[in-house]
């Protein structure tokens, strides 16, 4: 539709009003968040507190826009349209529109649904064995929007890729298409879409107007079926990621894996180490799962069996106790050993001493090793010895969890442990002659570890990542997942590392990029495997290279959301240089700027 002179000017009045009364709404709400959030961390006098509210709630709220302007905005909505304007009539609406409402009304309910199930998973005590259906599946759910999220931006990807790469090269469009691209879509203002209407006579203004409203008609439906295509491919992308993510979770492998520990005697070559970890008993894991971990580690007839920490995730009740009862069911020739891991420090670490030390049937078929040894020797053969260390956990070092206690690698060798809590303190420490196995839940030290004679370390903790993008936080551990090789030089060989992924893990239940599993260690010596021609397996799990693809990513990604900020910095600046101009001009015509 054409408008006259006057009505454009009236337009370009309301227009620079609307941006003067956001731009102060703007001002207003920001000065509020920062006034509160100031306000909040001198009261709680946590500086934590000040990096949640000033980093990590603006952060979640520019992923939930993020997300909202590829599922709704893009597919449905003008440009124009932001997330407040729409959530605000979507409230105030009714009936609602299916094409301006409805898709945001679904997409706020997915998302409240989401945050109550993460929030209720912490703070509901569950009465019931096995998780509360609600609480797994909202909290699923919650932990979806990581997977919705990088679906989004492999779509969004894929798209740049075209625009900066085919459009401009492959296809011979003109250089700079992308650039132009971004402009027209994302930056096009109110100003110059008046102006495109403001010259030339009533009549051939009416004709040009009119086939300017037809064409940007004809560009903004073939936007939204384009965004409508990308949405498609976005839920295709999620669904199958998500389902993928949840048989990854509750399916663990069971690896089986054969490992040459120096200084092993040749009685104890073929020995069978059965460990497990991150079992996180709680709000997402139950008795069903406890049993399950049990099943199938007795199912590998292991020598021993070696519990690495996390097995507890909540303080201990007559729940936890209940859920964690088939653990006393465990069964291996030379018995079944645990160590703790950060979640125990965290959740009380003294309720789960006196439960694995005092209270039956823990206490005699578990035996707890914190900062302690047991001798391993497969049912008593002679000339088999092993010497199984298990560690407190790093997070003890750091005081922060009550009656935690750090690792101690000099008091561990000198402190031997048995059933029902018993402890027997030698003067002397473990042989260094002796092959050493050491149960640590992080994955850390382990180069240390090597120099002080350990041949392997055991560790759970990574989660392998558990949700990509996450996997990003586990380039400060020495291994993600599987098994590592760490050679220091030592004349008895290399030493190794072996990460478990974890039976459940923390958090959200899904595994993108990581999966569950349990594993069956072959304790070989490293001259039998070589007379076999064997070699250790050190081939990556797709938890590592998902690692190092988020390192590469990430930081890409944070680059591209600089692009609308140049464009709108070029933009103002283009916008203020007609003004000096002109000012310039008008001083010249009053002979401000004549020379003298």
């Amino acid at each position: 539709m054409c408008r006259s002179g006057q009505e454009i000017a009236t337009v370009e009045q309301s227009s620079s009003g609307k941006q003067s009364c956001c731009s102060l709404r703007s001002m207003i709400s920001a000065t509020l968040f920062i006034g509160l959030g100031i306000a909040a961390v001198v009261i709680s006098g946590r500086m934590f507190f000040a990096f949640i509210w000033f980093f990590g709630l603006p952060m979640v709220y520019l992923i939930l826009r993020y997300i909202w302007l590829r599922l709704c905005r893009d597919p449905f909505l003008s440009q124009s349209d932001t997330l407040g304007r729409i959530t605000w009539e979507s409230i105030t609406t009714c009936p609602p529109s299916p094409q301006r409402t409805v898709p945001t009304i679904l997409y706020w309910i997915f998302v409240v649904l989401c945050f109550v199930g993460a929030i209720l998973s912490f703070t509901i005590e569950n009465d019931s064995l096995e998780p509360i259906m609600f609480i797994a599946v909202t909290y699923n759910g919650f932990g979806s929007m990581f997977i919705l999220m990088s679906a989004i931006w492999l779509v969004d990807a894929l798209c740049l890729l075209y625009l900066f790469v085919v459009a401009d090269k492959i296809l011979g469009h003109k250089q700079g298409a992308a650039q132009d691209w971004w402009y027209r879509n994302k930056m096009v203002s109110q100003e110059e879409s008046l102006a495109a209407v403001a010259s030339g006579s009533s009549e051939a203004q009416t004709e040009e107007c009119q086939d300017d409203d037809d064409e940007k008609s004809k560009q903004l439906d073939q936007r939204r079926t384009m965004a409508k295509w990308r949405l498609l491919l976005i839920i295709v992308l999620y669904t199958w990621w998500t389902v993928w993510s949840y048989f990854s979770a509750y399916n663990p492998n069971i690896l089986e894996v054969k490992v040459p520990v120096p200084k092993l005697p040749a009685e104890c070559d073929g020995y069978k180490l059965a460990m497990a970890a991150d079992l996180h008993v709680g709000s997402m894991a139950g008795l069903g799962d406890a049993q399950w971990m049990v099943d199938n580690l007795n199912a590998l007839n292991p020598d021993a069996i070696a519990l690495v920490g996390d097995i507890g995730d909540r303080p201990v009740t007559d729940i936890i106790r209940r859920k964690m009862a088939p653990l006393a069911g465990l069964e291996a020739p030379d018995g079944v050993y645990l160590s703790f891991g950060n979640h125990e420090n965290i959740e009380g670490v003294e309720g789960y001493r006196k439960l694995l030390r005092e209270e039956s049937p823990f206490a005699e078929n578990i035996v707890l090793l914190e900062n302690q040894h047991a001798m391993l020797n497969k049912a008593n053969t002679d000339g088999c010895s092993i010497a199984l260390i298990g560690m407190a956990d790093w997070s003890g070092k750091t005081g922060t969890y009550s009656d935690s206690i750090a690792p101690d690698y000099e008091k561990a060798i000198r402190s031997r442990a048995g059933l029902n809590g018993t402890t027997i303190e030698n003067d002397a420490p473990v042989s260094s002659d002796l092959p050493m196995i050491m149960m640590q839940h992080q994955p850390v030290g382990m180069k240390q570890a090597a120099k002080d004679g350990v041949g392997l370390q055991l560790s759970g903790h990574t989660h392998g990542g558990q949700i990509w993008p996450q996997h990003i936080t586990l380039l400060a551990f020495d291994g993600i997942a599987g098994l590592a090789e760490f050679d220091i030089g030592s004349e008895h060989g290399p030493s190794y590392l072996f990460v478990t992924e974890g039976v459940v893990g923390w958090g959200p239940r899904l595994r993108f990029l990581s999966q569950t599993d349990i594993a069956l260690l072959t304790l070989r010596t490293p001259e039998a495997m070589k007379a076999e021609g064997l070699e250790p397996d050190l081939s990556l799990s797709v938890a590592t290279p998902a690692m190092y693809f988020a390192i590469s990513v990430i930081p890409i990604s944070l680059l591209l959301c600089l692009v609308p900020v140049c464009c709108w910095a070029q933009k103002w600046w283009s916008d203020r240089r007609p003004e000096e101009t002109e000012s310039k001009d008008d001083d010249v015509e009053e002979g401000k700027d004549l020379p003298n």
